[in-house]
């Protein structure tokens, strides 16, 4: 028995009396792996498929506001304030 399944661009057959896996793209190129690859291939695909869909999405905190504008990186703001305020104070601004 023949199992197929066709697509746009390629065509996929198992063969159950070959124990054959078969992938034949639209240009003629073909692959055919026998019982022993078609299971490890089968297995890559579903490990790819677990770990992409099993993959947690990363958080992404919301970066720090200061009177309402954000701020990118809240302690480089405040070292850059003192030392506006130490050469206001040096130059006798202050």
């Amino acid at each position: 028995m023949k199992i197929n399944k066709h697509l746009k661009y390629a065509d996929f057959s198992y063969d159950e009396s070959d124990k054959t896996f078969t992938i034949t793209e639209e240009d003629g190129n073909r692959v055919i792996l026998n019982k022993v690859y078609s299971f490890a291939f089968m297995r890559f695909v579903i490990r790819m498929a677990q770990r992409n869909w099993l993959r947690t999405k990363k958080v992404v905190e919301p970066e720090p506001e200061v009177n309402g504008a954000l701020v990118p990186d809240l302690q480089e703001s405040i070292v850059f304030e003192e030392y506006e305020e130490r050469e206001s104070v040096e130059q006798g601004f202050h």
